[in-house]
């Protein structure tokens, strides 16, 4: 069920395949992970996409009950998972009797991913002291800890609540009761327990909302966090799904409540996107109508936010005019956005721009668009910039500056053409950039930009393995994405014979190379990815 992209090595030629996932069709969206529990009745679920946390000792929330492994608390009926809560007395692996068994499941070490549609159709339990949940958590949860990996809350109910489910994100400086959400309440007598809903986020690079059965009802981004606080969601969360008895928020079980309760879920799956609309832009305030220049960073000052000046803007009612600083030497002057990205994320980039008749580029003046990847120390990993507007551009129309030619970041020399900006190893920051250069003398003129768009591009394009050494050193290389898992294989002949697993990896951001056994220095190498 997985979709899995193939990188080649034969004689250094690359190739890309994927396999192709049935099951329900949502526009825009690309199923790549899905688990419709289609298993006998009374079976465990998959062992290939479930792990469980198991034990007692309140989970951090003075839970009640001890997570276990049995069929008694997770087994699949009638093509659905049921984790049922129990109240019984049981001895978990601490040696500590409780009252209360349940289950909690977790795609831990089997899959994560970055950014997606995630979604699982359930009917809940009900009762005081009842509390399912279906969530995420980071990837690097055992090295970042709680709350540094970040938790999206997918939904949660509490059994007091019976008509309200709610979505919330967690992280560094917003954990906890001062987490970040907001609830859904069902129409008037509608109780979540009575039947099946559909429960989902949308998860793109600086936006994350909450669904259920279609409708939105909940929208965070980086400017919903507290002052200096880091968005930490640019980075692979694995799913849960569980459910609690007890604990500080719904508070514990009283004699109105009725055992055993059960989660039931139809199915959960996982989407990429496909042809992103228009709103999938990651930039926030990306045509200056949101207070200017908020989320915008100017740099060298001579940048302002124009309206009612006779300009129509390119949309809306906003678009920022930017000129040279006439200081007699070259000199830059422009605005520009970070977005949070990791070593292999690929988007396509652009603006619009226009120079006025009343106030047109002159002489050497020149104006563009441009993205930059960049580390951790903010050097520039990657450039790549748009066609110029210059003093010989058309004056009073609206340019579009598709950031497509990629640049050496030593000589500035263009390089390739590419519709597809891809970010390098090492990149944690993606920066989109309006630039306005005045070379040496003092020629006027300005350039105004309206409409930026950053869009991510799901799918990764083919990427290039490197082959080095020879004789008994034969050794492959190639980039990794963090939380992907990557298999090397051989077989002897291109058109034919089976494919042998050689050696998997998890990726961490960075290059893997891989050391052919001895008695494999020849034939046809390629990679998977999971």
């Amino acid at each position: 069920m997985w979709r899995k992209a193939t990188w080649y090595v034969l004689g250094l030629a690359v190739g890309l395949g994927a396999q192709t996932l049935s099951a329900q069709s949502v526009p825009g969206w690309s199923l790549v992970w899905a688990d419709e529990f289609a298993l006998p009745d009374n079976s465990a679920p998959s062992g290939a996409k479930w792990a469980y946390d198991t034990g007692g000792g309140g989970w951090g929330n003075n839970e009640l009950e001890t997570y276990t492994s049995r069929l008694e608390n997770a087994k699949i009926l009638d093509g659905k998972l049921v984790i049922e809560a129990r109240q019984e007395t049981y001895t978990g692996t601490d040696n500590i009797t409780r009252n209360y068994t349940s289950a909690r499941l977790k795609t831990k070490g089997r899959a994560s991913w970055t950014c997606g549609r995630i979604e699982a159709r359930m009917q809940l339990p009900r009762g005081q002291g009842i509390w399912p949940a279906f969530w995420m958590l980071g990837a690097n949860l055992d090295t970042a800890g709680w709350p540094g990996c970040g938790e999206i809350d997918i939904m949660e109910n509490i059994g007091k609540e019976p008509g309200k489910v709610h979505g919330t994100i967690h992280g560094p400086g917003y954990s906890g009761g001062n987490g970040i959400g907001s609830a859904y309440t069902f129409d008037a007598g509608a109780v979540p327990a009575d039947g099946f809903h559909v429960y989902a986020i949308e998860w793109e690079t600086n936006r994350i909302r909450w669904f259920v059965d279609g409708k939105a009802y909940f929208t965070v981004t980086p400017a919903s966090l507290p002052n200096g606080a880091t968005w930490v969601f640019s980075a692979p969360q694995f799913v849960i799904l569980n459910l609690a008895v007890g604990g500080n928020w719904p508070g514990n079980p009283d004699g109105t409540t009725v055992f055993p309760q059960r989660l039931q879920v139809d199915y959960v799956r996982v989407y990429a996107r496909t042809n992103l609309p228009e709103s999938a832009n990651v930039l926030l305030n990306p045509g200056f109508e949101n207070a200017g220049q908020a989320n915008w960073t100017a740099f060298n000052q001579n940048v302002y936010v124009l309206n009612g000046t006779g300009l129509t803007p390119h949309g809306g009612t906003n678009a920022v005019k930017v000129y040279g600083q006439f200081s007699g030497a070259e000199n830059y002057t422009g605005f520009f956005q970070d977005t949070a990205c990791q070593a292999g994320a690929a988007f396509s980039a652009e603006g619009w721009a226009l120079t006025p008749s009343t106030d047109a580029l002159a002489g050497g003046n020149s104006a563009w668009m441009e993205l930059s990847f960049r580390g951790v120390s903010d050097n520039i990993l990657a450039l790549y910039r748009s066609t110029l507007l210059t003093a010989a551009s058309p004056r009073d129309a609206w340019i579009r500056l598709l950031i497509t030619n990629r640049l050496d970041t030593v000589t500035y020399a263009t390089v390739a053409a590419t519709n597809r900006l891809v970010a390098p190893v090492g990149a944690v920051i993606a920066r989109i950039q309006g630039t306005f250069r005045q070379p040496t003398g003092y020629d006027g003129g300005a350039a105004w930009f309206d409409d930026a768009a950053l869009i991510p591009l799901q799918y990764p394009a083919p990427v290039r393995m490197n082959a080095s050494g020879s004789g008994s050193n034969l050794q492959l290389t190639f980039p990794a994405l963090p939380g992907s898992r990557y298999t090397v294989q051989r077989r002897n002949y291109a058109a034919a014979g089976m494919w042998t697993n050689l050696q998997s990896f998890i990726g961490s951001g960075s290059f893997i190379t891989f050391a052919a056994p001895t008695d494999y220095l020849s034939g046809f190498f390629r990679v998977q990815v999971e």
